[in-house]
């Protein structure tokens, strides 16, 4: 009978693996090759190298295959959370930080290399790390799902944000118990069969590979107007003349409250930003704006004086440092670098012309 569970256990575990490696390749396959696409492709093979190192038949199996597969397994949790903080921010690009977790999973790595078996304590430093990317990842699903306008990365954040405590967690306590005592052969099936469903629905939707999620970042907005019928376009227009009217600006303007202006629902509020307009986030929607009457008064003469943190002010932001910081990703700068470029430009004009006209003629 063990025999029997055993052979169930190993043929779940190729099953998982086989759809791991089929959604790695197929998001390796896209082009161009962006980040988001690059962390998933590597996360669903770590997940595959897990799921069949984790079974000691198949690992034994496998021989010195195996060792090939290790730093897969042991990076994926930082493969996941990379992966994550790519689908949530449409501006992704690669920091210095992102390598702090790699590096010290390559350091935990080293010294159980080094040091053979090893006990609890040293166990438990890495398995904290694990929990807490995924307590990132939980934070970033569900900090800006009220601004996402993207439905199915929406339902991502939801998603994630029940899984990852229900999956993610009881899988980092098992690692560290299994450092003590041997755990029960049921829960090992369990883990496999559970690994095995999420596995499923993770390749029937990435096969469909979901455009609006794998855009490029940072590529501004893209309006499907097309997509929208005669009613949504009136509505759109409405939308059209209040943003002109400057709503935008409002301090804490919200989507369900620019729905009360327009009186339409939100959900019809967030399908006109995203499709009518081509914004997948409100944040972005409301920045682009404000950031562009910033630019106008800040190169304003007869505003010269007017200090910086009024017109953040103004423009409804509630302190000056996310002002600043959402100026110099649009502009490159910040608003007092990009005030005394542009109000030097006058001056340097005036001068040009005054020579020119003091040039005699001949």
């Amino acid at each position: 009978m063990a025999g029997g569970f055993e052979i169930l256990e190993t043929a779940v575990r190729s099953g998982a693996a086989a759809l791991n490696l089929l959604v790695a390749m197929q998001l390796a396959r896209v082009r161009p090759l962006r980040p988001v696409l690059v962390c998933g492709a590597f996360f669903a093979a770590g997940v595959a190298a897990y799921i069949l190192l984790s079974f000691a038949p198949v690992a034994a199996a496998l021989g010195p295959a195996a060792l090939a597969l290790v730093p897969l397994a042991v990076f994926n949790p930082a493969f996941f959370w990379c992966f994550a903080l790519a689908i949530f921010d449409d501006a992704f690009e690669w920091r210095w930080w992102h390598g702090l977790p790699f590096a010290l999973l390559l350091a935990f790595l080293l010294i159980r290399l080094a040091a053979g078996p090893v006990g609890f304590p040293l166990m438990v430093v890495p398995q904290a790390l694990v929990l807490l990317l995924l307590a990132h990842v939980v934070v970033l699903a569900i900090r800006d799902i009220g601004g996402d306008l993207v439905d199915a990365r929406r339902r991502l954040r939801v998603a994630l944000a029940v899984l990852i405590p229900m999956v993610g967690i009881p899988t980092a306590a098992a690692e560290i118990y299994e450092t003590r005592a041997a755990l029960p052969g049921w829960l090992g099936s369990l883990q496999a069969v559970v690994i095995l469903a999420l596995s499923f629905l993770f390749a029937l939707w990435i096969t469909r590979i979901r455009a609006e999620m794998l855009v490029p970042g940072g590529a501004g907005p893209r309006p499907q107007p097309e997509r929208l019928g005669p009613a949504d376009r009136i509505e759109l227009d409405r939308l059209r003349a209040l943003v002109a009217q400057g709503v935008c600006l409002e301090p804490g303007l919200s989507i369900g409250s620019l729905g009360a202006l327009v009186a339409i629902p939100e959900h019809r509020v967030r399908r006109l930003i995203n499709q009518g307009l081509g914004y997948r986030n409100f944040a972005a929607f409301l920045n682009d704006h404000r950031i562009d009457e910033a630019r106008r008064r800040l190169a304003d003469p007869a505003r010269a004086r007017e200090q910086v943190i009024t017109i953040a002010f103004e423009l409804g932001y509630a302190s000056l440092a996310p002002f600043n910081r959402a100026f110099r990703e649009r502009v490159g700068m910040s608003p007092t670098e990009f005030r005394a470029a542009a109000l030097a430009r006058p001056r340097e004009t005036g001068k040009r012309r005054s020579k020119s006209e003091k040039t005699p003629r001949s």
